[in-house]
């Protein structure tokens, strides 16, 4: 049976890049069964009303307080493994963005590993350039590549507060489990730096 995969988006007063650039872009993916989990790191009625009206396919949750000092989205994450059911999970920024086959090409790759990832294109005011390479490193892997088995958390997950918790911190905790993994070298998603207009 084709595994659900739930696409967790951590997300802070980011509606228009949220709405217009990632939200459509877990959409428009051509793999059959997916959920998206938004979670607000903090209150947000506004985009709970929005995404009740426009989106109501989006599982959203929010967090009780926002925390000033919250930089990785970390705490957002956790809550959101939380409110996923899918047996596969991946990860979206609120400001980045899928290409459509994204899914349907990293999700077989669990079949022989416990996640996959692809090479992202970044956009800068400068142009743009690929970013992944295998094996992985540090530098050259971002959250958003990153689709895996759910019990892969078992292993590592994002650390709490107060610690680092940046994408290859946790890749580097699984990979020192023992995990393993598969790489695209097609790039899949879209990164994209401040301020810069869809590619």
């Amino acid at each position: 049976m084709t595994p659900l995969v739930s696409v967790i988006t951590p997300t802070w007063q980011r509606h228009d890049l949220l709405l217009s650039r990632c939200i459509p872009s877990v959409a428009a993916q051509d793999y059959p069964r997916v959920e998206h989990v938004v979670v607000s790191d903090g209150p947000d009625d506004e985009l709970e009303q929005i995404l009740y009206a426009d989106h109501p396919e989006v599982v959203f949750r929010q967090l009780a307080t926002h925390d000033p000092q919250f930089r990785w989205g970390h705490r957002a994450r956790l809550h959101g493994i939380e409110a996923a059911s899918g047996d596969v999970i991946a990860w979206l920024d609120d400001d980045n963005s899928y290409r459509p086959q994204h899914l349907s090409r990293l999700v077989p790759l669990l079949d022989d590993a416990d996640f996959a990832y692809s090479v992202v294109l970044f956009h800068n005011h400068g142009g743009s350039y690929p970013v992944g390479v295998d094996p992985p490193m540090y530098c050259n892997i971002d959250t958003s590549a990153l689709v895996h088995r759910r019990d892969l958390l078992e292993k590592a997950t994002w650390r709490d507060e107060g610690q680092p918790s940046n994408d290859w911190d946790l890749v580097e905790r699984w990979i020192g489990a023992g995990a393993t993994w598969g790489f695209d070298p097609q790039p899949t998603a879209d990164y994209y730096f401040r301020d810069v207009p869809d590619a």
